[in-house]
């Protein structure tokens, strides 16, 4: 074959298969295997960021799980303490339970102290003793048998019960008394040792809240509340509240203590009764019910105050009992009060 004749044969093969013609050069056709892998084969840093992308993903997908998780349980934290906070818990394994809270850096008030002092009785009903320390007008006070005596370091009060007036107001002060968390505060902390578990929340000041009206403070201001908690029943031990680092509230819980039983109660619970007030409460009214209570001699009588109604010391009610009259009353005879509802 002439040379002529086999270049041309050479241009034809290599327009058939897609090669290349080189005047003077050797053919060289596509191997297609080849020419793909080539093309798409990727460096091994690209494959390797791959991979760290992809864990990096998964690490910041395990955190927001951690993390969604401990704000869940921090959340559950406030619905367990107010739960397991009660005054029937508390005095659940324990003969009596003791409170102090201590007040400070109050607006318009000096630095005070409450104590109270709490069991059950054999009837299943609360035995209370209650006492201020530092208040203007300091009391102690004995709830008992449905009954209430306050003692302010001269005479001894007996407060005649009128309609619900032991329920709403002697049990809800007994089981107030008893920590309860604020559910606008934010749990930022948690930490075990041994039986016990430390809490840490803040709270945002708002504008007429308890902390700005009886406190002072500014709405925006933070407080910090530091709890101490019995690990396994959630009950609250104690509690500091601190606002810029300074304290000015604190609640301590003791249990099984000696008994509190004060002087004044012990001179009068065993006397025979010596006088006898009678209330009639509604006076004139549709609900009208009358009250007899018979209390020993020589102790001053009230009633607790009732929105909507005035005490009367006359048939006729002209005569308002008032804080006075309360206390001139003759502790030795019988009493007659008309507790009637305020006119529109």
């Amino acid at each position: 074959m002439s040379d002529t004749n086999r270049n041309m044969e050479d241009s034809q093969t290599a327009e058939q298969t897609g090669g290349e013609w080189r005047k003077e050069k050797r053919y060289q056709g596509y191997d297609l295997d080849k020419t793909i892998q080539k093309r798409y084969k990727r460096p091994w840093f690209w494959k390797i960021l791959g991979i760290s992308l992809l864990c990096t993903a998964c690490v910041l997908l395990v955190v927001c799980g951690v993390v969604f998780r401990s704000n869940q349980r921090r959340a559950g934290y406030i619905s367990d303490i107010n739960g397991a906070n009660t005054m029937e818990n508390l005095l659940t394994d324990h003969k009596n339970v003791q409170i102090t809270v201590n007040y400070s850096h109050l607006a318009n008030a000096e630095d005070y102290k409450t104590t109270r002092f709490v069991k059950k009785t054999n009837n299943g009903e609360y035995y209370s003793y209650y006492r201020t320390d530092g208040m203007e007008e300091d009391y102690r006070e004995v709830i008992r048998n449905q009954q209430m005596y306050r003692y302010d370091g001269k005479y001894v009060y007996y407060y005649g019960l009128l309609g619900n007036d032991y329920e709403d107001v002697c049990i809800a002060q007994i089981e107030g008394e008893v920590f309860q968390a604020n559910d606008a505060v934010r749990i930022t902390s948690e930490q075990e040792s041994g039986d016990f578990l430390k809490v840490e929340a803040t709270y945002d000041v708002t504008e007429g809240d308890e902390y700005a009206s009886r406190y002072g403070f500014q709405a925006g201001d933070q407080i910090t509340q530091t709890l101490t908690l019995d690990k396994d029943s959630m009950i609250v031990l104690t509690a500091v509240e601190t606002c810029n680092g300074e304290e000015f509230h604190s609640y301590t819980v003791e249990f099984d203590g000696k008994d509190r039983n004060p002087e004044f109660y012990q001179n009068i619970k065993e006397e025979e009764p010596g006088r006898e007030c009678t209330v009639y409460f509604d006076y004139e009214g549709n609900d009208e019910e009358t009250y007899t209570f018979d209390i020993p001699g020589g102790v001053y009588f009230n009633v607790l105050e009732h929105e909507g109604y005035t005490v009367y010391s006359d048939e006729d009610c002209e005569s308002e009992f008032t804080e006075y009259q309360m206390q001139v009353q003759n502790p030795e005879t019988d009493l007659t009060l008309y507790v009637k509802q305020n006119e529109e």
